[in-house]
């Protein structure tokens, strides 16, 4: 989840006033909570919220790292660049290990 949906569930309450988030050691129901900012905000619609076992979702180095010099685009300034490339790919190799909260509009 982003910044703005942490915000949001650290206001939320259970039927008897304990907040769902403990504040001590950012946990919800005793599971750690990671913040990445390229998850969607809380909206109608998104899905904001992916809560599972992380450690069955691999990231796989597709193409070794390629590394070339560029001296032609910094001669003028006595320098040398360099770009890296790198292709990665990922997914979940055990899909109930890991779900995704949709938010759906009040009325539903």
């Amino acid at each position: 989840m982003n910044d703005r949906t942490a915000l949001a569930l650290r206001k939320l309450k259970d039927a008897d006033g304990n907040y769902l988030w403990n504040h001590a050691n950012d946990t919800i129901l005793g599971k750690q909570v990671i913040i990445s900012e390229y998850m969607p905000d809380i909206k109608v619609g998104t899905k904001p919220i992916a809560f599972g076992d992380f450690a069955y979702y691999w990231i796989v180095g597709r193409k070794p790292v390629s590394v070339r010099t560029l001296l032609e685009k910094f001669v003028v300034y006595d320098q040398i660049g360099y770009l890296a490339f790198e292709f990665l790919d990922g997914k979940p190799v055990r899909k109930e290990a890991i779900k995704v909260i949709q938010m759906a509009d009040a009325k539903e």
